[in-house]
């Protein structure tokens, strides 16, 4: 998922801005809220600061939605050139079945599924952060850490009992992993999408990239118009 950057010196602040346009058979305007409601609160709780010019800037984030056709999609996608435009597909299942976003990190376009609880589980928010260009981190045993795992924490990390899906169960075992509810995300997270920008030149960045690429239900890349 592609985005723009904004420096905004006078507010003393970096607002990162992404707009979803959802298409697909599940796409709705409860899901469509559900999803940005969840990666704005989530991104927005940590309040990370970052340093530019020696002030320390706040970090927001404005992410809106909008529903269209996938007709809509096609057209729109066939000519865009808009690092705040992403197009994700929002499906009940596909052929990998889970939600993914495109071609690499950092890509404008997804498929996401309503089986994973859109809104409501992470799920949303772990994928916008792939569409930021973050990655899973290298370790998964978050054990010990005295805080819930980071947003980028893949299915399957080792946690503390607390936040398994089964807190009595053995670490790595049936039950024993962790529960993506818990997930949250990490002032340093979202110092990682911005570490590798300037904005010497310019106070509207982009971050991500834009392959403008849609699929096909099941989730299968696929081109209507070149």
């Amino acid at each position: 998922m592609a985005a723009i950057a904004n420096l905004q010196p006078d507010k003393n602040q970096i607002e990162i801005v992404s707009k979803l346009y959802l298409y697909g058979s599940e796409a709705t305007d409860e899901i469509g809220g559900l999803i940005t409601d969840e990666i704005n609160r989530m991104y927005n709780e940590p309040q990370a600061m970052v340093e530019f010019e020696g002030k320390l800037m706040k970090v927001v984030f404005n992410i809106s939605y909008k529903l269209i056709s996938t007709a809509e999609a096609m057209l729109r996608a066939a000519i865009n050139q808009n690092f705040r435009n992403n197009y994700i597909r929002i499906e009940n299942e596909n052929h990998i079945t889970r939600s993914f976003m495109g071609f690499g990190l950092g890509d404008n376009v997804g498929h996401w599924l309503t089986t994973d609880n859109l809104g409501v589980s992470t799920t949303a928010a772990h994928e916008f952060g792939h569409s930021l260009g973050l990655d899973h981190p290298t370790q998964v045993d978050f054990r010990g850490s005295a805080t819930p795992p980071p947003i980028m924490a893949p299915r399957g990390s080792i946690v503390d009992p607390q936040y398994q899906w089964n807190p009595q169960a053995i670490a790595g075992e049936f039950g024993g992993t962790m529960n993506p509810k818990y997930r949250k995300v990490t002032a340093e997270e979202v110092r990682l999408i911005l570490q590798d920008l300037s904005f010497a030149n310019d106070k509207n960045l982009h971050i991500g990239q834009i392959s403008n690429t849609l699929f096909d239900k099941t989730g299968s890349p696929t081109r209507w118009l070149s």
